[in-house]
């Protein structure tokens, strides 16, 4: 009996710190830039928004922790031209700060989508 806890136990840990296996953990920092910048207030976090980036917000599916957040958040900060990136698992909303110079909302639904969520909706 003590033997099967054991294996209980070791599976446990090892769900908790894999969580739902989408998770991505090379995450990348966000270049500090000296401009001035709005907020976009979001699960305790702020969207940084230059006067001359825009912002989109995303509504996806498939999102279940803070693992998909992440894995999320590495692909779109990928895009070029992406600022900033607020992916929240709990609105299944994905916000985000670019250039429109370089990129726009279409590349940032297509990397969602490439990191393998469903787009529902672009706003």
């Amino acid at each position: 009996m003590k033997n099967k806890l054991t294996v209980l136990a070791a599976i446990m840990v090892t769900v908790f710190v894999i969580g739902c296996g989408k998770s991505d953990n090379k995450t990348t920092e966000l270049q500090n830039e000296k401009q001035t910048t709005t907020s976009d207030q979001t699960g305790g976090t702020n969207l940084q928004v230059s006067a001359t980036d825009k912002s989109v917000e995303i509504q996806c599916t498939g999102m279940t922790c803070t693992g998909c957040e992440n894995t999320i958040k590495t692909k779109v900060k990928k895009v070029d031209g992406v600022k900033d990136v607020i992916a929240d698992h709990k609105s299944n909303t994905v916000k985000a700060a670019y250039d429109p110079g370089k990129t726009n909302p279409e590349a940032i639904k297509e990397a969602i989508t490439a990191a393998g969520y469903k787009v529902e909706s672009v706003r």
